[in-house]
């Protein structure tokens, strides 16, 4: 637990805000992925902190500034809005484990909704700095063009395509679909690695089509927390136990088994919240 001061905190579009906060020098640095979960009130009125992902990491001098884009929607977020700067925040992280990031990753693929871009951003500045000529493509959508934020941003790091519910802007449509659309016109690589971030439906799709495709990915699950630590077992998902991917970046430290061992349970606090695309069973996961 730590204080964070503030630097900039600024509306960057409807109810989405960017806030940038000093990491002390005896800080750990966080992955692209990884979270922090912050105290948002003087009071214990909200009484639980919100999780919010790394965006980005900027050096400035001696300093390192961690970005973190949100969206205004309860009164947590509503009173984070309102810190300028120069005051401290209190903030726990980085939290579970980030994106992996392979240093000969040749294409990738960016699939985002609304706030998914997220921590996504920072998986493209990590793979642009190991491989310059990696090819990065972004396919970032909303509900109406309305929605769609920081395209200027996203068009500085990799070709950009977008899509809405209905069409007011790019592709009508999701992001599966216009990912599909994409490939049929080939207007895609055919071989890449693809991150995601976004709603569960979303995800569940995209991993059809990655285990249909025979492509890697990875997406990180947007999920409600009470502690973050692992210690209230509110952010429980279910995976596919024949699927379990464990290394030296993915310990996967709160897996519960059921007796048989046919069944397990993840916590996203600790083991996730970035998973291998064909981990979850999205079949039980989706609702």
């Amino acid at each position: 637990m730590m204080e964070y001061q503030v630097i900039e905190n600024i509306n960057i579009s409807l109810s989405y805000h960017k806030l940038s906060l000093e990491i002390p020098p005896t800080a750990k640095l966080p992955l692209p992925g990884q979270f922090y979960t912050v105290r948002c009130g003087e009071t214990k009125d909200p009484l639980l902190r919100r999780p919010f992902s790394m965006h980005r990491l900027i050096k400035r001098g001696e300093a390192v500034h961690l970005e973190i884009l949100y969206r205004v929607v309860g009164k947590g977020t509503e009173w984070l809005s309102r810190c300028k700067a120069g005051e401290k925040i209190n903030a726990i992280g980085p939290l579970g484990n980030g994106f992996i990031c392979q240093e000969d990753i040749a294409n990738v693929i960016l699939v985002a909704r609304g706030i998914g871009i997220a921590p996504l951003y920072g998986v493209a500045e990590a793979v642009r700095m190991r491989n310059q000529g990696a090819r990065i493509f972004i396919l970032m959508g909303a509900r109406t063009k309305e929605r769609i934020f920081y395209e200027k941003e996203c068009s500085k790091i990799g070709r950009t395509f977008f899509y809405t519910d209905d069409g007011s802007k790019g592709f009508q449509g999701s992001g599966p679909q216009l990912l599909m659309h994409l490939m049929e016109r080939k207007k895609l690589p055919q071989r890449f690695c693809m991150y995601a971030c976004g709603p569960s439906h979303m995800l569940r799709d995209l991993a059809n089509i990655s285990e249909k495709l025979d492509l890697p990915g990875q997406v990180a699950l947007e999920e409600h927390m009470g502690c973050g630590l692992g210690a209230c077992l509110s952010c429980a998902c279910p995976l596919r136990a024949n699927y379990i991917r464990r290394d030296k970046h993915w310990e996967k430290p709160s897996l519960q088994w059921s007796e048989d061992r046919r069944q397990v349970y993840s916590l996203i606090c600790k083991d996730g919240p970035v998973y291998d695309i064909q981990e979850v069973n999205w079949n039980d996961w989706v609702v």
